[in-house]
């Protein structure tokens, strides 16, 4: 079952997603996406991405608990996120991961190729 009607013809279908970036401390981000990460929202993903692993980052945290669904451009966004960290020298980790994006971590095996921590704070402590 949907949680949104059908579409009419020639009406898109609307995806809801947002991502803010909060510096923790100098050099350290947090990337809160929330909502559906899929191909409607995918390059919405992607620039918030590539705005935070960048330099001057050191350490940036993409906090996923509040993503619903991520597809495999979801997917795309965090492998493409987990690329931009290693060219740049920057620790990257995934925090809060729940069913929607563990799932398809998992069938996929993507999910080895990522820190993963419950919490920003774990993460943190973690170094």
């Amino acid at each position: 079952m949907t949680s949104q009607p059908e579409p009419q013809d020639g009406e898109m279908i609307r995806t809801v997603f947002d991502a803010v970036t909060e510096e923790l401390e100098p050099g350290v981000l947090l990337v809160r996406m929330s909502g559906e990460i899929d191909i409607a929202s995918t390059e919405f993903a992607a620039e918030a991405i590539r705005a935070a692993v960048a330099p001057p980052a050191r350490l940036v945290l993409i906090d996923l608990s509040a993503v619903t669904f991520c597809s495999s451009a979801g997917l795309g966004n965090l492998v493409e996120a987990r690329n931009l960290a290693g060219e740049h020298d920057i620790t990257l980790a995934l925090v809060g991961v729940g069913r929607p994006v563990d799932r398809p971590l998992t069938v996929t095996g993507l999910g080895g190729q990522f820190r993963i921590y419950g919490t920003a704070e774990e993460a943190l402590a973690a170094g």
